[in-house]
C-alpha cells in the first residue's frame, strides 16, 4: 500500500518536473525568437506619460472632497 502511494508520489513528481521543463523550454524558444521583434508604444488614450505634477491636483481635489463629504461622520 506505501509502495503503491511512493509510485503514485514519483510519478507525479517525474510530469511535473517534465511539465515545467517544456515550458522552460518554449519560453527560452520564444524569447530567442522573438528577440528582434519591434516593441510598439501603446497609443490612445491615457497611453502618453503624464508627469506626477499633472496627478497631484487631482489627488489633492479627490481627497478634498472626501474629506468635504465626509467632515462629519467622526
Amino acid at each position: 500500500m506505501i509502495l503503491e502511494g511512493v509510485k503514485l508520489m514519483v510519478i507525479g513528481m517525474a510530469i511535473v518536473y517534465i511539465f515545467l521543463l517544456v515550458l522552460m523550454v518554449s519560453v527560452m524558444l520564444s524569447a530567442k525568437l522573438f528577440k528582434d521583434s519591434d516593441v510598439r508604444a501603446p497609443s490612445g488614450p491615457g497611453a502618453s506619460k503624464k508627469s506626477g505634477r499633472d496627478v497631484i491636483p487631482v489627488i489633492a481635489a479627490a481627497v478634498a472632497a472626501y474629506k468635504a463629504k465626509h467632515a462629519g461622520d467622526g
